[in-house]
């Protein structure tokens, strides 16, 4: 099954990125749905059910911490957006140490830590110099603090509509 372990957002930064996300409605866009937007911790892909239950099973208890919500970026580039994001401060020790926990389940350690929150997938543009002057418009906006103080494992089943996310397993600390 496809899975991915996530950082929940609170009401606050959801009804934030969702006014957001209303001045990024352009032609060739497609915004992530409100229910699932999330920090993506570690990606994990096609797993076995053993690997999930060797996942639920480990201890992803970690201390709480207080990240930033702010600042417009994409990736892979500015001139060829194909995901736009808002960042997510001091949380690479987070995923650093997540990261490390895996690896005895053999996952492979990230080579870079991004903290972000997608917001939107660029399927293709009509309008480029629109979606620059956007870009550079919410470029340095903040929405304020989360408080992170859990970890989910969430199943992700794609559908043509759209991907349908499911928490299997949550660490609180």
């Amino acid at each position: 099954m496809r899975c991915f372990l996530a950082i929940e957002l609170s009401d606050e930064i959801v009804e934030g990125l969702e006014d957001l996300k209303r001045n990024f409605k352009i032609d060739g866009i497609k915004l992530v749905e409100k229910e699932n937007l999330h920090i993506t911790v570690k990606f994990l892909g096609e797993i076995e059910e053993k690997t999930v239950e060797d996942i639920k099973s480990m201890d992803l208890s970690l201390e709480p911490v207080e990240s930033r919500i702010k600042g417009l970026g994409v990736f892979p580039s500015e001139n060829y957006i194909r995901v736009i994001w808002v960042g997510a401060s001091n949380l690479v020790p987070l995923f650093e140490e997540v990261d490390k926990r895996l690896q005895d389940l053999n996952f492979k350690r990230e080579r870079e830590y991004v903290p972000h929150i997608t917001i939107g997938r660029v399927k293709f543009l009509k309008d480029r110099k629109l979606l620059k002057e956007r870009i550079e418009k919410y470029r340095d906006i903040d929405l304020g603090t989360l408080y992170v103080d859990s970890i989910v494992l969430m199943k992700s089943t794609l559908t043509r509509s759209g991907p349908i996310y499911e928490v299997l397993e949550r660490w609180d600390f």
